[in-house]
């Protein structure tokens, strides 16, 4: 195995646990519906908190993103459910 040595004069920024959870939540409610109402909370209250962190937190792109699957796995959900109920 390989060490890794932080480079000097780098400085890590750390990223955000709930943007990274709020992406997680998000792909998985592309196939499993139930999952949207967690993974848009999650990116909401995740992009919130690195606003007000003013730049010491990072990962709105993954905030973004698991809200955006977030909402597309509710309207699947919804309009699947929808379906289901007239088509019988």
């Amino acid at each position: 195995m390989e060490d890794t040595k932080p480079v000097k004069g780098v400085h890590s920024v750390p990223k955000s646990s709930r943007a990274t959870r709020a992406l997680v939540l998000g792909l998985l409610s592309l196939p499993f519906g139930v999952f949207a109402p967690f993974a848009i909370w999650a990116g909401l209250s995740s992009l919130r908190r690195i606003r007000k962190s003013k730049g010491v937190l990072t990962g709105q792109t993954a905030a973004v993103f698991g809200l955006v699957a977030g909402i597309l796995g509710i309207t699947t959900l919804i309009v699947g459910t929808a379906y289901w109920f007239l088509a019988q």
